[in-house]
């Protein structure tokens, strides 16, 4: 048997083996791509924009004391003039987000993110409806699946000689056979140049071993990192902790117009008061983290793991791009949409890959027939 020979065996017995289980991973991941869409639609974010200021922290409070009190309120996330402000609440056993309108502090819609439809297509994706096992399933599934991306490039490049035009378009009046062959030999050359990057990104996050190299590799297994933390004050009992917090708040979404503003409700005595400044559509990495004492408001410095995205790690910067990568939101919407339909093509490749072998199948038990 020849290496070439060698390797289609592996291509097919991979695909064979595999090819179910990645049809799901690879079509719930093309729809998930669309999450920040169906979320919005799903749970009413959309907001009249009015001409007045947002609400504080104290009315957020407020309103989930009235509304869902067995809540622990953890973050804010206020965001443009059409949106909802989002909240982050734990409950034991799960977490909800809360939407509350940023000019009258009304309960929009609140939603345990371990229940509905968003939340079982995430599961799907990343382990398949069954847990833990599951996830590990997904990442074995997923490494196959770059072994089958390679071996798929090394058959489809000519045993001799530079690949011909054919081998770049599909030729839709073929015969049935000769069009899911295309379909599968041609979309599959296509989709690899994507579908590598989704899928090395899912290894990325599926093998610890990938991860802890990295950090070796860049030195940031070396580096000492600050703690950002609050000086405990003494007589600080009768102190509203809110009063800062609506200050700090106000202050940074007024500073950073355009910007979504996060912010955390401090739970433990040193812990500091972070503040998140996101840009919309910028990616993971043009985020910028504050922290400040949570008794006095001032700002706290130091050599923080989260900090200013240009002050952070070579590891950190590469760990934030994985999800961006994986969804394609690094290059923005076409990202975006390339990342969906690679998705699909690849969805699609277990189908017209097995019709392959399976119409081969066929004719060799034809000619067996015959002789």
């Amino acid at each position: 048997m020849t290496l070439r020979k060698f390797i289609a065996k592996i291509h097919l017995y991979l695909g064979l083996i595999t090819g179910l289980l990645f049809f799901i991973i690879a079509l719930s991941g093309a729809i998930y791509t669309w999450q920040p869409e169906f979320s919005r639609i799903a749970f009413h974010q959309e907001i009249k924009p009015e001409e007045q200021p947002f609400i504080s922290i104290s009315d957020i409070k407020n309103t989930l004391e009235k509304d869902f009190p067995e809540g622990d309120f953890r973050t804010a996330l206020y965001r443009d003039k059409e949106s909802a402000i989002e909240v982050l609440i734990y409950v034991p056993g799960t977490y909800f987000h809360a939407y509350i309108n940023p000019y009258s502090g009304e309960l929009i819609h609140l939603q345990d993110m371990n229940k509905g439809w968003i939340s079982k297509l995430k599961n799907l994706h990343r382990n398949l409806l069954l847990g833990p096992p599951g996830r590990e399933i997904v990442h074995w599934v997923t490494l196959m699946a770059m072994f089958m991306l390679i071996t798929g490039l090394v058959i489809w490049w000519p045993a001799r000689g530079k690949p011909s035009k054919g081998k770049f378009s599909i030729k839709w009046t073929a015969s049935p056979k000769k069009l899911n062959y295309d379909l599968h030999n041609i979309l599959g050359f296509y989709a690899t140049w994507i579908l590598i990057f989704t899928i090395g990104t899912g290894i990325f996050w599926g093998f610890e071993v990938v991860r802890e190299s990295l950090k070796e590799i860049s030195g940031e297994n070396k580096i000492t990192w600050d703690k950002p933390i609050s000086t405990v004050l003494e007589n600080e009992s009768n102190r509203n902790k809110y009063e800062i917090l609506n200050k700090l708040i106000k202050e940074y979404h007024n500073t950073y117009t355009g910007a979504e503003v996060g912010i955390n409700i401090p739970h433990q005595e040193d812990e500091a008061i972070q503040l998140s400044v996101i840009r919309p559509k910028a990616g993971i990495n043009a985020v910028d983290f504050y922290y400040h004492d949570q008794y006095t408001g001032e700002p706290l410095q130091g050599n923080f793991q989260n900090g200013l995205a240009e002050n952070r790690s070579s590891f950190s910067k590469i760990n934030g791009l994985v999800y961006d990568i994986h969804f394609g939101s690094v290059w923005g919407l076409p990202g975006r949409i390339l990342a969906c339909l690679a998705s699909l093509i690849g969805a699609s490749l277990p189908i017209t890959g097995f019709l392959v072998w399976w119409n081969k199948r066929k004719t060799k038990k034809k000619k067996l027939g015959k002789a």
